[in-house]
């Protein structure tokens, strides 16, 4: 599987996913907005969100007066996201393809970037970003790196209980990720997630996986440097109340004004 061609396929646990994620970091992910872009804004500024899922970000940030659309690949993901932010645009897409005029002042993403398995794709991903943003315009993200610790506990082979990431559970929902080493050279992973939810009284299990790469964030840097990218600075998850066990980087840099 290479996602060079193919996207990761969210659909079959968007139900569960959508209960036990979006919403609980939703408050998270716009305190450290407000705090590392929206400061830095105007009112109306024009924002996109990449890989947008149910669109709770967009709502929020419609809400506080921005301008804000979102992209996914998931057409279930952007069902619930018109209907919950119905004034947004929401393009059903893979951002290598999308194609705009420079008009974002904020570009915002989660956890998406590890879907590009080669620094060649990745690179190719910021330079989109990059000419579709104004002058100074603000890129927020955050995606696991090599550099977390457990990454190196993956043991190769069939996921199993040492891989085990975490399980989230209610009355009417199960949510189990897990991951397994893919390509430990190449530090490469197989996500897996398990999503149980219960209609009229029976247990309804859907499955996704995907494979996902952890770069180093010195890479991630020259990345962005190589495509143009300044003021970059890297913080942690944790300096904006994340207190779950596995806290991630978060990367922020600026699009120069043509003058710099």
């Amino acid at each position: 599987m290479s996602l060079i061609n193919d996207v990761a396929d969210y659909n079959p646990i968007v139900p569960v996913y959508t209960t036990f994620i979006e919403d609980r970091i939703s408050v998270l992910i716009i305190q450290a907005l407000e705090k590392l872009m929206l400061q830095y804004l105007s009112g109306g500024a024009h924002i996109l969100d990449i890989g947008c899922a149910d669109g709770e970000i967009v709502k929020q940030l419609h809400v506080k007066g921005y301008q804000a659309s979102g992209i996914d690949t998931s057409e279930e993901f952007l069902r619930i996201a018109r209907v919950k932010a119905p004034e947004s645009k929401f393009v059903l897409g893979d951002i290598r393809e999308f194609e705009s005029s420079p008009i974002y002042d904020g570009v915002f993403s989660k956890d998406v970037f590890c879907h590009f398995l080669s620094l060649e794709e990745l690179i190719t991903v910021f330079r989109k970003v990059y000419t579709i943003m104004r002058d100074n315009g603000i890129f927020v993200f955050t995606m696991p790196t090599a550099e977390l610790p457990w990454r190196e506990t993956l043991r190769e082979g069939i996921p199993d209980f040492e891989n085990f990431n975490g399980c989230t559970v209610n009355d009417k929902y199960v949510f189990i990720e897990r991951s397994h080493s893919h390509d430990r050279k190449e530090k490469i992973r197989e996500s897996q997630y398990i999503a149980f939810e219960l209609i009229n009284d029976v247990w309804k299990r859907s499955d996704t996986a995907f494979l996902v790469k952890d770069y180093f964030v010195s890479e991630i840097k020259s990345a962005l440097e190589n495509v143009g990218f300044i003021d970059i600075n890297v913080y942690d998850t944790r300096d904006f109340g994340d207190n779950t066990p596995i806290s991630q980087p978060c990367f922020v840099c600026r699009k120069p004004s043509v003058s710099q």
